[in-house]
Order: structure tokens, then sequence, then C-alpha cells
């Protein structure tokens, strides 16, 4: 495994997100260059190069219009749901109840009170930073949670993706005079990405459960700041 350039997250994340959008951009084109079926060496090199790339700015927009848009100004962050502080109105939170259900209220309270006593008074980002802190010394706590990471980074891209391409196949259908599968794909893809965003939306809630879980399963500690 030393000698793969790659991590699991990288190819997850952003090769398998990259390499589907440019084969819709390839067949769209059309180009067919992905569709050849033999390659040289150095054409698999920028061929995966290219997708490694195009998936990093995947990542970046899809972090920007579905983390940072839908679910930090929209949904709410996980971990306020989590403690029993939803904020998003009541019609998205019954379309997504999965998603505002709460710790069992030993676990929070137990988690609340561990991060009084290190100073944290309420269950935001500084708490959130003392459970994962919590969360990186459990071996069997960060392999559940790097699982997580990998689920949501990959269904998160996926998403942005399958709506993109759902966009290209329709328009080059309607404008550009695309064959009528380009409107059923467009269809496929547009499903699949409304799909993909609520899988990312229950694995980033995990995320979450599984590192305040773990901290509020454990005593709280001295209150050193007394």
């Amino acid at each position: 495994m030393d000698k793969i350039p790659f991590t699991t997250y990288d190819f997850w994340a952003y090769l398998s997100s990259g390499f589907l959008l440019l084969f819709i951009v390839d067949v769209v084109g059309p180009t067919d260059i992905l569709a050849k079926v033999n390659w040289s060496f150095v054409q698999i090199i920028v061929a995966v190069s290219a997708a490694y790339a195009v998936g990093h700015i995947v990542a970046h927009l899809s972090s920007l219009l579905l983390e940072r848009g839908l679910v930090e100004k929209v949904l709410g962050p996980p971990r306020a749901a989590l403690f029993g502080h939803p904020r998003a109105p009541r019609w998205i939170r019954a379309l997504l109840p999965g998603y505002f259900k709460a710790l069992p209220d030993e676990i929070a309270q137990n988690a609340l009170a561990r991060a009084k006593a290190a100073g944290v008074s309420d269950a935001g980002q500084a708490m959130f930073q003392l459970a994962f802190h919590n969360a990186r010394n459990n071996p069997v706590v960060l392999a559940r949670i790097d699982n997580f990471l990998n689920l949501y980074g990959f269904c998160r891209n996926i998403a942005l993706v399958c709506l993109i391409d759902a966009a290209i196949l329709y328009t080059n259908y309607r404008w550009f005079r695309g064959p009528d599968d380009h409107y059923w794909w467009s269809l496929v893809a547009l499903v699949m990405g409304i799909g993909m965003v609520a899988r990312y939306l229950k694995f980033f809630r995990h995320f979450s459960y599984e590192i305040f879980t773990a901290y509020g399963s454990e005593p709280p500690a001295p209150n050193v700041h007394k």
C-alpha cells in the first residue's frame, strides 16, 4: 500500500468524481477519449492526473455549496441537531427526520459536562474540536470516523457531479440537438444527485454522531479551571 500514491480519501473523494465529470464531458463533446480501448502508460497518467485535479475542484465547489451553503446556512450543522438545537424550519425537519435526531439525553449531558470541565460552555465548534481530539486518541473510534469521512466526502462530491452532469446532458439534448438518450440520462443523473445529497447528509451526521457519542460515553474530567 505504501507504493500507491493515493489514499483511500483521494480515490473516493477526488478521483471518482473527477472521472465521472470528465466522462460526461467526453461523451457530450464528443471526443470519446475515455472510451478508448488501448491506453499507453503516458495517457493513463495524464487521465488520472486530470481526474485528480478536476476532483479537487469538485471537492472545493461541493464544500462551498453543500457543506457551507446547504448544511451551515439552511439545515444547521449536525452538532446543533445532536444536542437538541435544530436550526432548520419544521417542514425541513419533517423531510429529514434522521438528520435532526438528537443524541440520547445521557450521552448529551455527559458530553456537555466534559466540555464544561474543559472550559467550553456550549455545543459549538470548540466543543467539536475537543470531542474530535478525544476521538483521534481512540483507535476504534478513529477508524469509524475515517470511514464516515470517506463516505461523506465521496457522496458530497458525487452529488454535485451528478447534478452538473444532469445539467450538461439536458443542455446538450435541449439546445444542441443531442440524442434522446441524453434527456433520459439527465433525469437519471438528477435523481442520483438528489439521492447522493441525502446520503451525504446521513454520513455527515454519522461522522459527528460517532465523535460526540465517544466523547459523551466517558466520564467528565476534573474541572482544572476551578
